[in-house]
């Protein structure tokens, strides 16, 4: 078996590209780990030198790495000894199928970290509340004293803790948010984290997986390859998620609407918990907390030390976030609501009318269901530029059409619109229900424009 100590021998004047160096920074520490090893880097993306030049900064420094950039083809992984590929890229892709059958060697940050890591691995996905539950637990085994490891999904590399080679502690813990494109790396490997962890599953993605049936068996491979010491723990007010108990794992299912979060006797612990309300705004945020308490108590982490850690923690950045209340109005930031499933039942958490701020880029996802909340929430509803903004308009001239709608061509021009049209005691959203890939670098970016533009309004 190949251990990371021979893996990392390897390495030096080997050729290796990084397909797909992205604004997230996993393609970008993958460069940088691999031309601090020695390695021959060839960096391939199909974006272009300007629209990576953040990225491209950080490089500049490294004399061993060469740039292809607005192209993919064959002929750029000739005599390549290692790819790795960005999640983004899918397995299925024909030029990935042909490089395997070549016998070219495709691994991920992912398959590489949970082919070396030795110590004990939670992974949590979900269509949405994944992130919550993920900061919520390493919150809480922290601070109960574990050694906890927080990356995956978050914006933090997993080549990050190959850097400082942390793979070798069994001591270690490591809490990984993983998203649908990241679980299709387990295959590779054939292993699932020690505890899955699985929040809801929604429509999302069908632009790259087609249909429903293929999304959620990208996300049940955090179970797939469990063993009988392993744990998956579901939300059990989420029915198809019924199928996802059937691995080895020992099955716990968690509730935010029952009075108590249930744990069957086999799991060795505790049968029940008290429900603990914390700073969260949202009803999705009490299904988070309880999937997080299972977890807490699974580790039989101390009800004080769980106490303590929810009554301090002020949720996540760019979900649900509160971020400014200017003479009687509040805004929110939720550009992590990239799907409707999720923007609605933010729209529910309120019980003021909203300034809405939507729209982006299509995912091949519906938007009546959507449209029917917005007509009952919504005073207002501004619009911004993408794919699937005029499938949004055509639900909500259908279902939404008492509704005043604006459409906008930016961030600023959003806010101030939205400023303008509220009144004392109405919260201004951004809620997109949509990706973010066309007006903006992603959907944190579009965040980042909603908070700067909503600082200029008390300028």
């Amino acid at each position: 078996m190949e251990t990371f100590e021979k893996f990392i021998k390897s390495v030096p004047d080997k050729r290796v590209v990084v397909w797909g160096l992205g604004l997230n920074r996993g393609g970008l520490e993958a460069a940088k780990y691999f031309a601090d090893k020695g390695a021959r880097v060839v960096v391939v993306d199909l974006r272009s030198r300007e629209e990576l030049k953040e990225s491209l900064m950080e490089l500049s420094k490294y004399q061993n790495i060469d740039y292809v950039f607005g192209r993919q083809e064959e002929d750029i992984f000739r005599g390549a000894d290692l790819v790795i590929k960005n999640p983004a890229i899918p397995w299925e892709l024909p030029l990935v199928k042909k490089l395997l059958a070549k016998g070219c060697r495709i691994e991920t940050d992912v398959t590489l970290f949970f082919r070396f890591f030795k110590g004990r691995i939670i992974g949590i996905t979900g269509s949405k509340g994944k992130t919550t539950t993920t900061v919520l637990i390493s919150k809480i085994l922290k601070a109960a004293g574990k050694d906890i490891l927080l990356a995956g999904n978050l914006r933090v590399s997993l080549f990050s803790f190959l850097k400082k080679n942390y793979l070798s502690d069994s001591q270690k813990i490591a809490a990984l948010e993983m998203s649908s494109f990241q679980l299709e790396d387990l295959v590779l490997v054939k292993r699932s984290p020690n505890i899955a962890i699985v929040t809801n599953i929604l429509r999302d993605h069908l632009n790259r997986y087609g249909t429903y049936a293929k999304y959620a068996a990208a996300k049940k491979n955090i179970c797939l390859f469990q063993k009988k010491s392993d744990y998956v723990v579901l939300n059990k007010e989420d029915k198809k998620l019924r199928t996802f108990a059937k691995g080895k794992g020992k099955t716990i299912w968690f509730s935010q609407s029952s009075p108590c979060f249930v744990i069957p006797a086999q799991a060795g612990i505790q049968k029940e918990i008290k429900k603990i309300n914390g700073n969260l705004h949202s009803k999705n945020n009490q299904a988070n907390l309880a999937a997080a308490l299972t977890v807490a108590k699974i580790f039989r982490i101390k009800q004080s030390v769980i106490a303590n850690v929810i009554k301090n923690f002020k949720g996540v950045p760019y979900r649900m976030e509160k971020i400014a209340k200017i003479k009687g109005i509040t805004f929110y930031n939720d550009t992590a609501a990239t799907i409707p499933d999720a923007a609605i039942n933010n729209l529910k958490s309120f019980d003021k009318k909203i300034i809405l701020i939507s729209g982006g880029a299509d995912k091949k996802l519906k938007f009546n269901q959507f449209a029917k909340v917005v007509a009952k929430r919504v005073k207002r509803a501004i619009l911004l530029p993408g794919t699937a903004t005029p499938l949004i308009e055509k639900s909500f001239k259908l279902y939404a059409s008492k509704v005043n709608c604006n459409k906008v061509s930016s961030m600023d021009k959003a806010v101030k619109l939205a400023y303008k049209s509220a009144e004392p005691g109405d919260a201004v959203l951004l809620s997109p229900g949509c990706a973010s890939f066309g007006l903006f670098k992603n959907e944190f970016d579009r965040g980042d424009q909603f908070n700067e533009a909503v600082k200029k309004l008390n300028r």
